[in-house]
């Protein structure tokens, strides 16, 4: 007997908790940390998807793409630096802040800013107005995920994007172990594929590696930040989360791999 799926279903239920925990106001704490990644890794596993496109030989100057949940930038910056223009779905103010505050460092000045959720964006005010529409590390934003694609296929003139860790770094997820902490088993890489395929989407699939590269200080606040959304930190915590990061630092970084699946598709 075969059993069917339903992977809208199983979407929603899968990523609930951490839809409800991971709001606007905790990325605002985040922000400063999460900048720190961002700078010092040299946005790179924003760059490894650039270059995927690059290789796949469709990556044109001319191109305006729209970044969902960009956060300080990851995507953003190395995007704007190849095409003619970006911009940047951020609802969380201090990340908008960080992400133009790191352009102007690098002298890039053709990045916009919506400083909204995806969900609030009017799509019709948008309609067909990139060329590539990407959302990198936040598909838990969206309950109803498959409307959300819709949407995004609806603003896309060109591609659309999608792309999340699939192999999180196994020290990060030994250390959250080690503090009670269990994310869950729930596979959304595989599950949004699935989903895409069973509504006529049959997008391509890429595999990037990509290395994190953080301070101590950034990295010992982000693990403190993450127990947080879950439950208040005790003595024995920040001593657990200190002496893991020291011990994995290199000439005082603190660096992980991982592995990301990226799905993209050209929009009929």
């Amino acid at each position: 007997m075969i059993t069917e799926i339903d992977w809208e279903t199983a979407w929603a239920a899968g990523i609930d908790e951490m839809s409800r925990l991971s709001t606007t106001n905790y990325w605002n704490r985040r922000a400063e940390d999460y900048s720190d990644m961002v700078m010092a890794s040299d946005c790179n596993h924003g760059r490894n998807i650039l270059s995927l496109f690059e290789r796949e030989g469709l990556l044109q100057k001319e191109w305006h793409i729209l970044d969902i949940a960009s956060g300080p930038g990851a995507i953003t910056i190395p995007f704007a630096e190849q095409v003619c223009r970006a911009t940047a779905v951020e609802p969380a103010e201090k990340m908008a802040k960080a992400l133009l505050s790191y352009a102007q460092r690098r002298g890039i000045t053709n990045i916009d800013i919506i400083p909204q959720t995806w969900q609030e964006v009017d799509e019709a005010a948008h309609a067909k107005s990139y060329d590539l529409v990407i959302c990198c590390h936040a598909l838990w934003q969206f309950p109803d995920i498959l409307s959300q694609v819709r949407r995004m296929e609806a603003v896309s003139r060109g591609y659309c994007c999608l792309a999340h860790g699939f192999e999180a770094p196994s020290e990060t997820s030994k250390l959250m172990e080690s503090l009670g902490i269990y994310e869950g088993e729930f596979d959304q890489f595989i599950t949004i594929f699935n989903l895409l395929n069973n509504s006529g989407v049959y997008p391509n699939v890429d595999v990037i590696d990509y290395t994190l590269t953080r301070s101590i200080a950034s990295a010992v606040s982000s693990v403190e930040k993450l127990v947080e959304k879950y439950r208040p930190l005790d003595s024995k915590d920040y001593e657990i989360i200190r002496e893991h990061v020291q011990d994995h630092a290199i000439e005082s970084m603190y660096k992980v791999s991982g592995r990301m699946g990226v799905l993209w598709w050209k929009v009929a």
